[in-house]
C-alpha cells in the first residue's frame, strides 16, 4: 500500500525531500521505503518560489501513519490505478488499415494497431520533420508558404509547432501511457511530474524522428507527400483511398486529418459522410513582455520560479458567450500559421526553456453556427476563410499581421507607430475591431478588462494584439457512434482526433486515437 500526501511544500536545497516528507508524516526518514512525486507546481503568491508536491510513498507500517492522520485530507491511500478501457465488442479488420494523418491520433492510433499485430500505412500529404523545419523557416523568414508542408500540415501535424502542451482537462487512464511515451523518446523526465507538462517545438521534434524509428520496428509504413485525394465508399462501407492517384483498397480508415483540412471536409460531404458544423472561437493573439506577467503572477523575476504563464476565462451569461485565454506560450512568439495564400492566421509557439523575450496566448470569444453567415455543415469553414482573407489584406500581403494596442482595441481606436513583437514577419499597426465580428469584439473587450484585474498589466499599454486567431478547434464535427467510433454512416470509417472535433490538444487527441482502436480485435503477428 502506498500512502499518497498532497501540498507538500519545498524549498530545495534546504531540506530533502525524502526529510520533509518523513517530517510531515511525523516518522523516521528510515521507514520511508520509496518516494514516487506524482505532480510539482511552483506557488509564488508570496513573492518566494516554493515548489509544491504531490507525492505517493511506500512506508514500513503505513497503517499506523493512515490511523494517525485519519481525516487529514491532505494524508491518504494513494489510488489504485484507474480501469476504463474499452471492453465492448471488437472487430477484425484487414491486414492493412489506412491512418489518414501523422499528427498525435493519427500516429499513436498506429502505433496501437501495430501492437494489435497489424501493419498500418500512414498517409501524410506534408514532409517529414526535418523537411518541414526548411519550409517552415522559409515561410516565417520570407513568407514563402508551401501549401502542403507548413505550420499545420506535415510530420506531427499542428502541435509541432507550438509549445507542446501535454497537459489536458480530460481525466483519461490513457493519459499516463502517453505522458510516459513522451518522456521516453523525448528524454524528458520532468514531463512525468510537472503539473503542467510541455515539450517545446525542439523536443517534440526529436520526440518524433525516434517516434518514426519505432513505428518502422513495428512494421509501420509512413508515406510523406502522400496526398488523399478520394475515399472510395460503396453501400455504405469503406473500400479504400485513392492517394496521389493509387488506388489503396482497405476495409478500415483511421481519419485524423487535423482541424485544417479543409479539402478533406469537402471531400467527406461530397461523399455523403454525415458531418455537422459545431461551434469554435476567435479572435487575437495577446503578447506582453514575459517580465510583466513574471512580476504580476508571481512577483519575481528570479530564475528558480521559471516562466510565469496564465489560464483565463470570462463568462458573458446574459448574452451566452465567453471569452477565454488559451494556449499560453510563456517566452514564446506568435508565428504565421496559415495555409492558404490569400489568408492569415496567427498562432503561438515556445521551445523547452521558454526563454524569450514575449509571452503570448490566444484571446478568443465563443462563436456558434447562427454567426457563420451560412448553412450546411461547412459554414464555419468559409466564416473561418473571410476572417483569414481579411487579416490578410490588412497586414498588406506577405503574411504580415495586422496588430493593434491593448488599449486602442478597448477603446474603439486604430492603432499607429511602431511595434516591438516577436512576429517574424512584422506587424502593420490598424484596428482589429474592423476585422471581427461585433460580438466577438464585444466579449472579448470585456473579458480582457476582466483579465486586466486578474493578471496586472494585462490590459494595459505594453499589451499588444496580434490577429487574427481563427483556428482554435475544428469548425466540423465528423459524426461517429459512440460506441464503434465509427461514422454513423460510413461504416470503416474512423473519425478521430481533433479535426474530427473529438479532442482538442497533443495529449487528448493521442488518447482518442488509441481509444479507437481499442474497439479492434487483435491479430497474430505478421511473419
Amino acid at each position: 500500500m502506498k500512502i499518497r500526501v498532497r501540498n507538500l511544500r519545498h524549498s530545495p536545497p534546504e531540506t530533502a525531500l525524502i526529510d520533509l516528507v518523513a517530517q510531515r508524516l511525523d516518522v523516521d526518514s528510515a521507514e520511508v521505503l520509496g518516494l514516487d512525486i506524482v505532480k510539482t507546481s511552483v506557488d509564488s503568491r508570496h513573492h518566494r518560489p516554493i515548489r509544491v508536491h504531490t507525492v505517493d510513498i511506500q512506508l514500513r507500517v503505513p497503517e499506523a501513519v493512515l490511523q494517525r492522520f485519519h481525516g487529514d485530507p491532505q494524508v491518504a491511500p494513494a489510488p489504485p490505478p484507474r480501469e476504463g478501457l474499452y471492453t465492448g465488442p471488437l472487430k477484425r479488420l484487414g491486414a492493412q488499415p489506412l491512418v489518414i494523418g501523422s499528427g498525435p491520433a493519427g500516429l499513436f492510433a498506429a502505433l496501437a494497431l501495430a501492437e494489435k499485430g497489424y501493419r498500418p500505412v500512414v498517409i501524410e500529404r506534408g514532409k517529414s520533420v526535418r523537411q518541414r523545419w526548411k519550409d517552415v523557416n522559409a515561410y516565417w523568414r520570407y513568407g514563402r508558404l508551401d501549401l502542403q508542408s507548413n505550420v499545420v500540415f506535415g510530420d506531427g501535424g499542428a502541435g509541432t509547432f507550438s509549445d507542446g502542451k501535454l497537459y489536458t482537462r480530460r481525466n483519461d487512464p490513457r493519459n499516463s501511457s502517453i505522458l510516459k511515451a513522451f518522456a521516453e523518446l523525448g528524454e524528458a523526465p520532468d514531463l512525468l511530474v510537472e503539473a503542467r507538462p510541455h515539450l517545446g517545438t525542439n523536443r517534440l521534434s526529436r520526440v518524433l524522428l525516434r517516434l518514426h524509428e519505432r513505428l518502422e520496428r513495428e512494421g509501420v509504413t509512413v508515406r510523406f507527400q502522400a496526398h488523399l485525394e478520394d475515399l472510395m465508399v460503396e453501400n455504405g462501407r469503406v473500400r479504400g483511398a485513392v492517394v496521389n492517384g493509387e488506388r489503396l483498397e482497405t476495409d478500415a480508415i483511421f481519419l485524423a486529418t487535423g482541424h485544417s483540412a479543409r479539402d478533406v471536409f469537402r471531400l467527406l460531404h461530397r461523399r455523403g459522410v454525415a458531418l455537422e458544423a459545431r461551434p469554435f472561437a476567435v479572435g487575437a493573439r495577446a503578447e506582453h513582455p514575459q517580465t510583466l506577467i513574471n512580476r504580476s503572477q508571481r512577483g519575481t523575476e528570479s530564475p528558480e520560479s521559471g516562466p510565469a504563464d496564465y489560464m483565463m476565462t470570462y463568462n458573458d451569461e446574459k448574452r451566452g458567450r465567453s471569452a477565454y485565454t488559451f494556449c499560453m506560450c510563456p517566452g514564446g512568439e506568435v508565428v504565421a500559421a496559415g495555409t492558404e495564400e490569400d489568408g492569415l492566421t496567427v498562432n503561438g509557439m515556445s521551445y523547452s526553456h521558454r526563454a524569450d523575450q514575449f509571452g503570448n496566448s490566444a484571446v478568443v470569444a465563443t462563436v456558434r453556427p447562427e454567426d457563420f453567415g451560412g448553412d450546411g455543415p461547412l459554414a464555419g469553414i468559409e466564416f473561418q476563410r473571410r476572417l483569414e482573407v481579411a487579416a490578410f489584406n490588412a497586414g498588406g500581403g506577405g503574411h504580415v499581421a495586422p496588430a493593434q494596442r491593448i488599449p486602442d482595441f478597448l477603446a474603439g481606436r486604430a492603432s499607429s507607430g511602431e511595434f516591438e513583437t516577436s512576429y517574424r514577419r512584422g506587424v502593420r499597426p490598424g484596428d482589429l475591431t474592423a476585422l471581427l465580428p461585433p460580438q466577438v469584439v464585444s466579449v472579448m473587450r470585456r473579458g480582457i478588462r476582466s483579465f486586466g484585474r486578474l493578471v496586472n498589466g494585462f490590459d494595459g499599454p505594453w499589451g499588444v494584439l496580434i490577429g487574427l486567431e481563427t483556428r482554435t478547434s475544428s469548425p466540423v464535427r465528423v459524426l461517429r457512434d459512440a460506441e464503434s467510433y465509427e461514422s454513423v454512416n460510413v461504416l470503416g470509417l474512423y473519425p478521430i482526433g481533433e479535426g474530427a472535433g473529438y479532442a482538442g490538444g497533443i495529449t487528448s487527441s493521442a488518447s482518442d486515437g488509441l481509444r479507437a482502436v481499442e474497439r479492434v480485435e487483435a491479430v497474430k503477428q505478421l511473419v
